[in-house]
């Protein structure tokens, strides 16, 4: 063989080489992703109350390609990210208002998991504010009103429908909340590449290199 033939085939062998590695690289990533999507959906379903079902699907994945080899991981709504990183939550306004009790289940929300317009205190409280002079026992079992618990606590109230002397706790109203870190999201992506990025990697380019180009 000329040596001139011989550098081409060379040539095309580091081509294949590098097409195979490219495509191993490339699957392996983008497998990982979805595997770290499943995990995060898995975490969220443990860490939360899980009131819409559709909202921990919400987590992204953007494929990597041979071109751009890096996969991303992301959630569209920045509003998790204090659950993400933990801390104090502060409201924009006078005071932060928390569903409690099984009022978390009675406030109604929308599929990405925020708390429908109706059911926000400001809206709830429309009639209790426009009828100042009403006392509490006499707003109608429909509407909320503010009241003081005998611990200090000022909270959002209704009465239950069928039952006035039975009361629905809505919200509790604080300065601020503490907001644990709850969802690690970098930590479970880390956490499941450690895991398989490289497995994932050995079986692509066994793959690759078992069907290879013509």
């Amino acid at each position: 063989m000329k040596l001139e033939d011989l550098a081409k085939e060379l040539e095309k062998e580091i081509k294949r080489d590098i097409s195979q590695v490219r495509f191993a690289a490339t699957r392996a990533l983008n497998e990982t992703a979805f595997k770290a999507r499943t995990a995060l959906i898995v975490k969220y379903e443990k860490a939360f109350t899980v009131r819409s079902k559709t909202l921990p699907k919400k987590v992204e994945v953007k494929k990597a390609t041979k071109q751009d080899m890096v996969a991303q991981v992301g959630f569209p709504f920045d509003w998790m990210e204090i659950n993400v990183k933990g801390g104090t939550k502060r409201p924009s306004k006078k005071k932060l208002s928390t569903p409690i009790g099984h009022g978390e289940e009675s406030v109604a929300r929308t599929a990405s998991g925020k708390i429908l317009k109706s059911f926000r205190p400001a809206n709830l409280l429309k009639y209790a504010d426009g009828h100042k002079k009403k006392k509490r026992g006499e707003v109608a079992t429909s509407h909320a009103f503010k009241m003081r618990t005998k611990k200090g606590n000022e909270v959002i109230a209704r009465r239950k429908k069928g039952d006035r002397k039975e009361m629905e706790w809505l919200y509790v109203q604080k300065p601020a909340a503490k907001v644990p870190k709850r969802w690690d999201f970098p930590g479970i992506v880390g956490e499941t590449v450690n895991k398989y990025l490289n497995a994932e990697f050995e079986k692509a380019m066994q793959w690759a290199k078992s069907h290879p180009k013509k």
